[in-house]
């Protein structure tokens, strides 16, 4: 470290009364030296005063040497309780006494480059050292016993605790310019593992690498933490998208200002994460090798280390032991300075995990900005793309994403935003409420009637736009009208899913059709159904691969998380196990859900579809009784599931099983399906089925136990394959007509 960096430490003790002692504290001693300047005063810089004037006149006179005084180490004290054995005589000669008199003193300390401990005691000019600091006590007990050894036992007084003690650092005009004055040495080599496993983010500020932020920091109580002496841990906790990574990249700016202003309690700001920590170890000890590698190296610069999120520290890896486990010994000491970043939730689950790890970290808690504070933010994020956002703009963007964007805060997922319509082609160069609600419409996939209050689309016209494409429900098409106009209007619960319906009834009439019309009429498609088989977890257990995570997983967990915005439809859930009831209290009573990694994840933005055909079994087949399926059904559901897990769903939603009329206008639906494919478009060719061909097809596609589910695989084989078998045959065939006649043998006829 070069000579500029040091500065002088000044051990001050706090009488009662307000009056203060102040030592010079000097590396090394000399059997005929004096002892260092020491003053007395009513104030601090009274003190300071006096210690810079005899430092100073020692140095003209050459009786000192200013290098002694200067450090580059910081220094903490601690409090010590020491067994004291007093002079006493026997037969005229001094002995030390069996008496022992308990004294409490205080001394300072820090770690040396070479891993040892320098202990001290200012007020004597006494410095020994330690290979381990838990032994500061039995070492101090020596040798305070052995200086008082011939005197009596009022010479205890010179060292007991009078009162707080601390040490300062102190950098005086004359200082700084002899330090200046000399070739400054050569920069220190970064050190080597940290640099490897982490970032140097005062480096990074100084280039203008760390990302642009707008407004100041939030925490500004960050920075006068990690400048105090020992630095403690800090703990940044705040719901995803408040600006806790934000304000760490602020401290990192702050700390490359101070060590350019030459402050030499400015530490350097090393970002790291467990995945990195833990990244090529694979053989035994590697991982835990590197780890104490980059704790001797933090400790031993007084840097702090920035490493992302708190969990996966905590997490313990396959040997059973985690990050955590090596790093607490040094944060248990006060060598290592921690700043780490966690939600509420995963604050909670932390706690449980390792309690002792919690405790040794300063909690700053950060929350999402208030609508006043957020528009002047976005407006200056705005301004640094090409695209103008009227105030009103910003204004209705912000109402929106509160509404319908709640698993993220502000104001990270507004300026997600504001990132994608900066590059989005086909927005307009200026945006004002009702172009900002178009945008957020392609964004989301929301359709427009949801999210505009300018667009009326009240439960009934929900439920019509449902009815388009499910056939004979029209109860359970009324339900989900109900639901996503409350979702509309702002209603639906915030700290639940937007909805919990359990559609009940017999297979193949429309549950599953109806999940996937939601998708599509939400979303703008059926693919942004999460469709989960539960009797795929009919075995104790089996629910853990709901919640894996990884590279590749398709898990429920997974796919909710990469799009909170969904409907999830959670298929025959009376064959899962009893086990995967209790993760779906979480879900429908509390919107959560926690991965194996420990991370939540949100469903308050999602909508649960429940299946299951419990109730049917003893049922005819065909006929329909409003008020008597309902209250079988519901009647069955309670008796096999639990009662809390009934308690949170919003409504059982009976569906009727199909009359044959209901499936005739399924045929119809389907045909105009068929006629829609690329191979007939393109081709000019028309398909006719004339009605008494409907009905064959109709009575064909419908049983009795599955309901209309035969239906497609009828029509595939009735007409599709014999219309691809003719098209094969004859690929010149352009702008024709085909008829359906109904007979297996020849079932169409050329026009």
């Amino acid at each position: 470290m070069a000579r500029e960096d040091r500065s002088l430490r000044v051990y001050f003790v706090e009488h009662p009364g307000g009056r203060l002692s102040g030592y010079l504290m000097r590396k090394r001693s000399w059997l005929f030296d004096r002892p260092p300047p020491a003053a007395f005063g009513g104030s601090e810089e009274q003190v300071l005063m006096q210690l810079e004037v005899q430092l100073q006149e020692r140095l003209v006179r050459n009786e000192e040497d200013l290098d002694r005084y200067l450090w580059e180490e910081r220094f903490a004290t601690r409090r010590v309780k020491v067994a004291i054995h007093p002079a006493t005589r026997v037969d005229k000669q001094p002995v030390v006494g069996r008496r022992e008199l308990p004294l409490r003193i205080s001394y300072a300390w820090t770690k040396t480059s070479a891993g040892s401990f320098r202990v001290m005691l200012p007020r004597f000019d006494w410095w020994i050292l330690l290979e381990d600091l838990d032994t500061a006590g039995a070492a101090l007990s020596a040798a305070i016993t052995g200086a008082l050894l011939g005197s009596e036992p009022k010479g205890l007084y010179d060292f007991r605790d009078d009162g707080r003690e601390r040490v300062s650092e102190h950098a005086p005009r004359f200082v700084r310019t002899a330090a200046k004055a000399e070739p400054s040495a050569r920069e220190e080599p970064p050190p080597p593992t940290l640099s490897a496993v982490s970032d140097d983010w005062i480096r990074a500020a100084a280039r203008k690498k760390l990302p642009r932020v707008v407004g100041g920091p939030r925490l500004p109580g960050l920075m006068s933490l990690v400048q105090r002496w020992p630095r403690p841990s800090v703990l940044l906790v705040g719901e995803g998208g408040v600006g806790k990574t934000t304000e760490v990249q602020q401290l990192a700016r702050s700390l490359m200002r101070a060590r350019r202003e030459k402050r030499s309690n400015a530490p350097r700001l090393w970002a790291t994460s467990a995945e990195r920590l833990l990244a090529g170890m694979v053989y035994v000890g590697m991982w835990q090798e590197r780890a104490l590698k980059v704790v001797d190296e933090a400790s031993r610069l007084g840097d702090v280390v920035y490493v992302d999120r708190l969990l996966p520290l905590i997490r313990p890896q396959s040997s059973g032991s985690s990050l955590m486990d090596l790093f607490l010994p040094a944060l248990r000491r006060g060598d290592l300075s921690l700043v780490a970043e966690c939600t509420p939730a995963e604050l909670s689950q932390a706690r449980r995990i390792q309690p002792e790890a919690i405790d040794r970290f300063t909690q700053l808690h950060l929350g999402a900005p208030a609508m006043e504070e957020m528009l002047p933010l976005l407006e200056a994020y705005a301004q640094r793309g090409p695209r103008r956002f009227h105030t009103r703009a910003l204004r209705r963007l912000v109402q929106l994403q509160g509404t319908y964007r709640r698993d993220r805060s502000f104001p990270g997922k507004a300026f997600r935003f504001l990132d994608w319509a900066r590059t989005a082609p086909e927005l307009p160069a200026a945006l004002d409420p009702a172009e900002v609600e178009k945008a957020f419409a392609r964004r989301t996939g929301l359709p427009l009637e949801i999210i505009s209050d300018a667009r009326p689309a009240s439960a009934s016209t929900i439920a019509s736009r449902l009815r388009e494409e499910v056939i004979g429900q029209d109860m359970a098409c009324d339900a989900a009208g109900r639901v996503l106009a409350a979702f509309k209007a702002g209603l639906n619960p915030p700290d639940r899913p937007v909805g919990t319906l359990l559609f009940v009834g017999p297979t193949g009439v429309g549950k599953t059709q109806l999940a996937k019309r939601i998708a599509a009429y939400l979303f703008g498609s059926p693919d942004r159904l999460v469709r989960v088989d539960m009797s795929e977890y009919s075995v104790r257990g089996a629910s853990a691969r709901l919640l894996r995570t990884g590279r590749g997983v398709q898990s429920l967990a997974t796919r909710v998380r990469r799009e909170p915005l969904s409907v999830v439809l959670l298929d025959e859930l009376e064959k899962a196990a009893g086990d995967t009831y209790d993760l779906m209290l979480g879900v429908l009573g509390e919107g959560r859900l926690t991965d194996d990694t420990g991370r939540p994840v949100d469903f308050r933005q999602s909508l649960v579809l429940l299946t299951s055909n419990l109730g049917v079994r003893d049922r005819p087949p065909v006929g329909f009784d409003a008020e008597r399926d309902a209250h079988d059904y519901a009647r069955a559901v309670r008796e096999h599931f639990r009662p809390e897990l009934v308690g949170r769903i919003d409504q059982i939603v009976p569906f009727r099983s199909l009359a044959h009329e209901d499936v005739r206008r399924i045929v119809d639906l389907e045909l105009t399906k068929i006629a829609k494919r690329e191979g007939l478009v393109r081709r000019g060719i028309t398909l006719e089925v004339p009605d008494a061909v409907k009905d064959q097809l109709a009575e064909a596609g419908h049983d009795p136990t599955y309901g209309a589910r035969p239906l497609r695989r009828v029509l595939e084989s009735a007409l599709v394959t014999p219309l691809a078998v003719r098209l094969a045959k004859e690929p010149t065939l352009r702008d024709v007509t085909f008829v359906a006649t109904g007979d297996p043998d020849s079932p169409l006829a050329l026009r």
